[in-house]
């Protein structure tokens, strides 16, 4: 009986040990690969001057993206978001993007693919907005994404495509249903998102400390 209350303990002190050194071991990347690439591609209503985003992160803080500054080069990074651009030759800041590919689906986790589904939460909201720097301008919406679908679906944008911001969707506005180019801003009936919502409580913010 001692002897196999011994090896018990032995068993249960190495499986612990493993247990410790397989997190400790785990980076934070193991994460993010867990979740599919995140993939964006915009061009004129005519298919003229086509570029692609693509990225494999989620990041836990808003990431706003100017096409502008993305696409100056092929394989680019900024200090919160891993991506690859491609096509960046094709970039023309004359063009109006009012085409965009919307491509997200999420991948099984430990063998579970319950949360795997098109029409499911994504892992990311993605919100395009007509102005540099995740604005508004001239009074036209900006639009937001964060369901999954499979193959990717093309959509109109009205006002065209100038930044878009991404969030994991754990961090993103409470959505009581995924969006698919969802209507929002000044210009719609749907104000708060993201980036907006930021926004509105750093105003906030500012005010009482004015007042």
């Amino acid at each position: 009986m001692y002897i196999q209350r011994s090896i018990w303990s032995l068993q249960f002190l190495l499986f612990a040990t493993y247990s410790i050194f397989d997190v400790a071991l785990r980076s934070p990347g193991d994460e993010r690969n867990r979740i599919n690439n995140l993939t964006l591609s915009f061009s004129a209503n005519d298919g003229q001057g086509n570029v692609t985003f693509s990225t494999a992160s989620a990041p836990s803080t808003i990431t706003c993206f100017n096409l502008a500054d993305i696409f100056k080069n092929d394989g680019n990074a900024s200090s919160t978001s891993s991506y690859v651009v491609s096509n960046a030759q094709n970039f023309n800041s004359q063009t109006n993007y009012t085409s965009l590919f919307y491509q997200q689906l999420n991948t099984s986790v430990n063998g579970d693919s319950s949360g795997i589904g098109i029409g499911k939460d994504a892992a990311r909201t993605v919100e395009v907005f007509p102005g540099e720097d995740c604005r508004e301008t001239g009074g036209s919406s900006w639009y937001g994404f964060s369901c999954q679908n499979e193959d990717g679906e093309r959509y109109v944008i009205p006002g065209g495509v100038q930044s878009f911001s991404i969030v994991s969707k754990a961090e993103s506005v409470k959505q009581e249903h995924c969006w698919v180019l969802s209507e929002r801003g000044s210009a719609s009936n749907n104000f708060k998102g993201c980036f907006a919502a930021v926004m509105a409580a750093a105003l906030t913010g500012t005010l009482l400390v004015l007042g």
